[in-house]
């Protein structure tokens, strides 16, 4: 097929990777001067959170020696060899402004520098990303009134914009601590301003790596989820329930120790800082894609004082401060809103099919998170995000190529509609909300890419016959190399399209 792919960040590279040596051909629209979606247009300092050996396209393995947590800067660089490397197509400063509809697939308007043009597609895919819309940026009484800046983190350009400046960051997620930092190395003290603490993951636990603990299978098969790959898995969450609470509550103390273990001798005052910062939900909600690592020496500023962290709601400014609901003033220069992204959208779709896609507040839920039953010829890459989620973006593709060859059976489409809305209720139970909820597979990645490998006929447990590492050794990009392959070897040999698994995701 020709299929046009909307996006040139790391979603879209691994479906065109995917795609084209499945034998389709591909092309990229991208409507920025760079590639990289939100890195593109990242805050300075800003690093990846998951390590280099998690986020890595499998057929293009990292040319270069990356940080441990590459850079923006790294990334950005990878990404452009990439797509030198893999040979893609990529139309850049190129937007897609619309989309018609016809027998053969789908008519494409797009718009260049020499103007507007349309193009023949058979298919088409979005990988827009989840974090690309504008920040959201709410607007609060007397705001017109205060006398210094309201900015988001998409207007930083240079760390010197906090210098000398009395600064309030706004917000809990993995920009706003971050931001929180950068700030305070600038000036004196910066105010941390949030409605809900939120739970941050250790970078280190015991001196052991987070990603080594979390990316075994040993951790993954404790994680509650909307479907479960295996009958053991099956039978510990719904049957054992006390022992998946243990493994979390003896989990969540850990997080708690070294939150506290930074005021250890420090005083009353720094220990009722840091307390501040302790959530009174589960740890197990905040584990959605908005789950942000605690930046270094994040809690040590705090107990310093060098961070005031502040659990209030903003009422409104005057000319220079910020007021909370409970009566508190902040007197401030700068104020820094980091309160997420606005919600997915798809303006060059038809209206009937947009409609479908943006009329959640917490995202797009799509069948095995890839397409919508009620939109033909049209699929979304990335929209499986999580903490693995190059392979989980590339798995999406391999699926998608085994529909569009017919090798795999689909259910009716009320069973896939049941399907989708059974996941989105489960994520809208057990996950706190943010705008990508229902787009998104967090930190269920395990579960999700074992039951889409299962459905494609390929083994999910890439580190056998060693048990003993299937068990316990972390998992990376790597381990995902061949899949592909695997695939499309069981597909030649295959009389019969794959039977659809009941399980919903």
């Amino acid at each position: 097929m020709n299929i046009a792919i909307i996006g040139a960040g790391i979603s879209g590279i691994a479906a065109a990777s995917i795609l084209n040596k499945a034998g389709h051909g591909t092309t990229l629209f991208e409507k920025s001067e760079r590639p990289g979606g939100v890195w593109a247009v990242s805050y300075p300092g800003v690093s990846l959170q998951n390590t280099a050996r998690q986020y890595t396209l499998t057929e293009f393995p990292w040319p270069f020696r990356p940080s441990l947590h590459p850079t923006g800067e790294e990334i950005m660089k990878y990404l452009e060899m990439a797509i030198e490397g893999l040979g893609l197509d990529v139309r850049r400063r190129t937007e897609v402004v619309g989309m018609v509809e016809n027998n053969d697939g789908w008519t494409v308007r797009y718009r260049d520098e020499s103007g507007t043009h349309e193009q023949q597609f058979d298919y088409v895919i979005s990988a827009i990303g989840q974090y690309t819309e504008g920040k959201h940026r709410p607007v609060f009484p007397g705001q017109e009134a205060f006398a210094g800046g309201v900015i988001t983190e998409r207007d930083i350009g240079d760390p010197e914009l906090f210098r000398g400046k009395r600064t309030v960051v706004v917000g809990f997620g993995k920009s706003a601590v971050d931001i929180t930092v950068m700030a305070s190395a600038q000036t004196g003290k910066v105010f941390h301003v949030f409605r809900t603490p939120r739970w941050m993951i250790p970078l280190t636990i015991f001196r052991i790596h987070y990603g080594r603990l979390l990316f075994s299978r040993l951790t993954t098969f404790f994680m509650p989820c909307w479907a479960h790959p295996s009958g053991l898995e099956r039978f510990v969450h719904g049957r054992l329930g006390f022992l998946v609470d243990t493994f979390w509550y003896f989990l969540t103390r850990q997080v708690i120790f070294f939150c506290k273990l930074r005021g250890a001798f420090k005083g009353r005052a720094a220990n009722t800082r840091l307390d501040t910062l302790i959530p009174e939900h589960e740890l197990v909600r905040d584990l959605r894609s908005a789950a942000a690592l605690t930046p270094r020496n994040y809690f040590r500023l705090v107990a310093d004082a060098r961070i005031e962290p502040v659990h209030g709601e903003i009422s409104h400014f005057t000319g220079d401060a910020l007021h909370l609901k409970d009566g508190r003033a902040i007197s401030c220069d700068q104020v820094v809103l980091c309160v997420g992204s606005e919600k997915p959208r798809f303006p060059f779709l038809p209206e009937k099919y947009r409609s479908l896609l943006e009329s959640e507040d917490d995202g797009v839920q799509l069948y095995r998170h890839v397409l919508h039953p009620d939109i033909p010829r049209f699929a979304c890459a990335g929209y499986n995000h999580g903490f693995m989620h190059v392979p989980a973006a590339e798995i999406g593709a391999i699926w998608l190529c085994a529909y569009l060859n017919g090798d795999i059976r689909l259910p009716a489409r009320a069973e896939m509609l049941r399907r989708m809305e059974t996941t989105r209720d489960w994520k809208r139970k057990h996950i706190n909300f943010e705008p990508s909820r229902s787009c998104a597979v967090n930190t269920r990645f395990q579960q999700y890419m074992d039951i889409m490998l299962l459905e494609l006929g390929v083994s999910p447990y890439r580190k056998m016959p060693n048990l003993l590492a299937e068990i316990f050794v972390q998992y990376g990009a790597e381990d995902y190399r061949n899949i592909l392959d695997e695939y499309l070897s069981g597909a030649r040999e295959r009389n019969a399209p794959l039977p659809s698994l009941p399980l919903d995701t």
